[in-house]
Parts: C-alpha cells; sequence; structure tokens
C-alpha cells in the first residue's frame, strides 16, 4: 500500500517515497529511502519540479536506493540531468552508489544501468505508475 511520504509509505519490505510538486516532503520522511518515485505533472516546467526532488531526496539518499522519474509525457533527457544533479548534490556516485531511471507513460524509458530498469520495471508494476497529483494510479 502506498500513503503520503508524511506517513512514510512501505511496500514490498521496502521504504517507497512519492513526490510530486505539490507535496512539501520533510527530510525526516526521506532518510534512508530504498525506492524514490518523483512524479512530474504538466502543471509546472520539468526543471522546477526535479530541482525540488533533488533538494528533497539528496539529504535522505543511500547507497543501494533507486530513483524513478515519471510522468506522462517524455522525461528521459530530464532524468539524466536529474541524475547529475543528485549525484552533485549528494556527493555519491550514480551507477555506483545509487541508482534513477525514467518512465514515460508506465513503461521504463532509460535507466542507468539494466539492474535499475528492471528494478524500475518490477516497482512500477507492483505500485501503478503516478498520475498527475503524485499518486500511483491501481
Amino acid at each position: 500500500m502506498i500513503r503520503p511520504v508524511a506517513d512514510r509509505a512501505a511496500a514490498l519490505d521496502a521504504e517507497v517515497v512519492v513526490l510530486s510538486c505539490e507535496m512539501a516532503t520533510p527530510i525526516d520522511d526521506v532518510v534512508g529511502f530504498d525506492w524514490a518515485v518523483v512524479a512530474v505533472d504538466a502543471a509546472t516546467p520539468t526543471a522546477v519540479q526535479l530541482d525540488r526532488a533533488v533538494d528533497s531526496l539528496a539529504d535522505g539518499l543511500r547507497r543501494g536506493a533507486l530513483v524513478v522519474v515519471a510522468s506522462d509525457r517524455p522525461v528521459a533527457q530530464a532524468a539524466r540531468r536529474f541524475a547529475d544533479d543528485l549525484a552533485r548534490t549528494s556527493g555519491l556516485p550514480t551507477g555506483e552508489a545509487f541508482a534513477v531511471a525514467a518512465c514515460e507513460a508506465g513503461v521504463v524509458t532509460w535507466a542507468v544501468d539494466a539492474q535499475a530498469e528492471d528494478e524500475a520495471a518490477h516497482l512500477l508494476e507492483r505500485i501503478g505508475a503516478p498520475v498527475g497529483d503524485g499518486v500511483p494510479a491501481a
């Protein structure tokens, strides 16, 4: 089951954080997450949403984490920039310490490696791809 970040959502025996541009995320709620899904909507520019996500996630990022950038529109290129920004801000190397993947309309279109692609596809299959307000579709 997915609950808002403030309730420290847990699914698949892992800590899952779902962010949207409308959600204010207390830092304590993202520390040590296993998976994060950043739901990018059309209401706010993608770069603004991903910059907010970097600010929210960088301090809670840990080795082995996966961050999925999800949208109904193309986000693969933005996800690549997001991965670089998250690495720079967190001080952890992308691909070695954590992974990033992009999901467009429910399909994983880019990932830092094959393992991240498989894990992102599995996660989205289990929880559903986020819709506009950041809540996964059932």
